[in-house]
């Protein structure tokens, strides 16, 4: 089996479009308004390397696998910066490490970029943030739905 490469987005822009629907069919009941042309504008702005926003990118081969941005606001808690947003993993690939790895991945390049902490919201994976670091700031609400807000020291 061929190596996983966690890449900038940036330097792999054919694959935006398949990206965008993956985030509007993942992601899209946080903001129902939505549609995929919004997930390809955000996506599109983060086509960056050493500033936010910016976007990483798994690949085995040359075969799109998931995704994770590292971003200045997110759609709650706005005094707090940068955010992880946006894991994602094609679903024939979850549960292989990748979403850990991306995690990481977003973590380092937080701190490369000067920050001390990193912050994240989730609906559904509390658990498995937890067990990479990840410690637990509040529940809140968004439109409805239960959240938790996390945070991680970072180490340079």
């Amino acid at each position: 089996m061929s190596t996983l490469r966690l890449e900038y987005l940036a330097d792999h822009v054919p694959h935006l479009p398949q990206l965008a629907k993956w985030h509007h069919a993942e992601f899209g009941y946080l903001n129902p308004a939505n549609a995929v042309e919004r997930y390809v504008e955000r996506l599109k702005a983060s086509l960056r390397k050493s500033d936010l926003p910016t976007t990483f990118i798994a690949l085995r081969d040359d075969k799109l696998l998931g995704s994770a941005s590292l971003v200045r606001q997110t759609i709650t808690h706005q005094h707090l910066s940068p955010w992880l947003s946006s894991v994602y993993v094609d679903p024939a690939h979850r549960g292989s490490g990748i979403a850990s790895a991306l995690v990481g991945r977003v973590e380092r390049a937080a701190a490369e970029m000067g920050s001390e902490k990193i912050y994240l919201f989730t609906p559904s994976s509390e658990k498995m943030c937890a067990g990479l670091g990840w410690t637990l700031i509040e529940y809140s609400s968004h439109h409805g739905l239960k959240i938790a807000i996390m945070s991680k020291v970072l180490t340079r």
